[in-house]
């Protein structure tokens, strides 16, 4: 089928997590017609909702940044005010090992990246050791534009940088492991530093948290789709694309036929925007043009927690540090779901197979952190959900080869948070590579108009 200028170009999307949704939005925004496949019986991907009795949960308990550009322009693209997506805190750290406590907060009235080093300075649980040298680094990276002449690991750059074994477990390494999903052993250090440069560099708000009002279903995937399908988008759920194949006309490629099992279509250009496990799946007969990557994944368990409803932690995020769990969320201030607590356990190594035995560590570890604020969690909460991503995110190493969203197929293009870019797997990585994939097909078609 030949695009034209009138009616723009036949495009399949495939996959419904956010690289594709947003990649369907922008080329629905420019007049093309989408169809977007998703072999799930819901969208969202990895940032979905799913239920637990009455109660809607996360696949896994997402957290975003003000730096995070893409997402945001998302929601203004799709007339959604973020708001009524998040709830934006200012940069609040309270990490904890048992009674210890480091408290490092930025205030709101200074800009970036004066908040950081004001934060820095008064936090509290930090020695002056630790601040002077965190303050020195910050400095020197600023000088060196946060890049670096050769990727190393973080573990590497934190010490040639001389931070103190305090700062990296209570700011480093909890700020890694959230951004990064990897150990600091094995994580890219100009990846991190992408991450810090966008975050404390350059507006203060950069560094908020940004966390999902509700679950990521009803505040982030359900509006998208509405928009989506109110710009005439058509999506197929239940609808596994099984091979694609690139389509000819007078022995040229002209399109590409994508096959489920219960049809073949003809699309002028295909988005990829699956996991980079699955396409070898998808388009084995297309594998040549795709250069499939091969990566190593880390996973995250969440561990859901549900008390009474006037249960409530000292903070709406609480760091930890030096024990399995590193961050708990209190959804009852975080989404308004009261006494739900969400433990995040990331880039772990196997856990344990009893359950009962993994959740009573966590709330082991919560309750040394509570003992010094005098207050504790009931022994029995009223039910669990403990939820593994296995392959949460791809391990994000020094110098890490990864794919760029054109392939040697000029009607295949992918989109992913493991696609070429400055973020480790993020919702931003994947929202970027969505408006990548779909400004290449833009693109693509205003050069074919503009030949002669």
């Amino acid at each position: 089928m030949n695009a034209t200028a009138s009616a723009g170009k036949k495009v399949a999307v495939i996959g419904a997590g956010l690289a594709g949704v947003s990649a369907a939005i922008r080329l629905l925004q420019h007049g093309h017609q989408v169809c977007v496949f998703e072999a799930a019986p819901q969208a969202g991907g990895r940032a979905r909702g799913v239920a637990h009795d009455t109660t809607l949960l996360d696949n896994g308990q997402h957290l975003c940044i003000g730096a995070y550009r893409a997402t945001l322009t998302l929601l203004q693209d799709a007339h959604i005010h973020p708001a009524q997506v998040f709830k934006r805190l200012p940069l609040q750290l309270h990490m904890h090992h048992g009674a210890q406590r480091m408290s490092l907060v930025t205030p709101t009235w200074l800009p970036a990246p004066l908040h950081l080093l004001w934060g820095l300075l008064t936090a509290h649980g930090l020695d002056w050791r630790s601040k002077w040298r965190a303050i020195r680094w910050m400095q020197q990276l600023k000088q060196q534009t946060f890049t670096l002449p050769t990727d190393l690991t973080v573990a590497t750059l934190l010490a040639q940088g001389k931070q103190t074994p305090m700062a990296i477990s209570t700011l480093w390494e909890p700020l890694c492991l959230a951004a990064l999903n990897t150990p600091i052993s094995l994580a890219s250090a100009q990846v991190f530093l992408n991450v810090l440069r966008d975050s404390f560099q350059h507006r203060r708000q950069d560094s908020d948290f940004l966390i999902v009002s509700a679950d990521l279903s009803t505040a982030l995937i359900q509006p998208l789709l509405q928009h989506m399908q109110a710009l005439g988008g058509e999506v197929r759920l239940r609808s596994a694309v099984t091979a694609l194949q690139a389509a000819e006309s007078g022995g040229m490629m002209s399109g590409c036929l994508v096959y489920t099992a219960t049809s073949t279509e003809i699309f002028d250009d295909v988005i990829v925007a699956v996991g980079s496990h699955q396409l070898k799946t998808i388009a084995e007969k297309a594998a040549s043009a795709l250069h499939i990557p091969a990566f190593d994944y880390q996973p995250i368990t969440t561990v859901y927690l549900q008390y009474s409803a006037e249960t409530r932690l000292p903070y709406p995020v609480m760091g930890l540090y030096h024990g399995l769990a590193q961050w708990v969320f209190d959804r009852g201030q975080c989404c308004g779901q009261p006494g739900l607590l969400a433990v995040v356990i990331s880039a772990h190594p196997p856990l344990s197979a009893d359950k009962h035995s993994l959740v009573a560590q966590c709330i082991t570890e919560i309750n040394q952190v509570l003992a010094a604020y005098h207050g504790a969690l009931n022994a029995t909460p009223l039910w669990t959900q403990i939820i593994t991503e296995k392959r949460a995110t791809f391990s994000c190493t020094p110098d890490l080869a990864r794919p760029g969203t054109r392939t040697s197929n000029p009607h295949i293009f992918l989109a992913g948070d493991y696609i070429a870019g400055p973020y480790p797997a993020t919702i931003e990585g994947a929202v970027t590579s969505g408006y990548s994939a779909a400004q290449a097909v833009i693109n693509q078609l205003k050069t074919t108009l503009a030949k002669p």
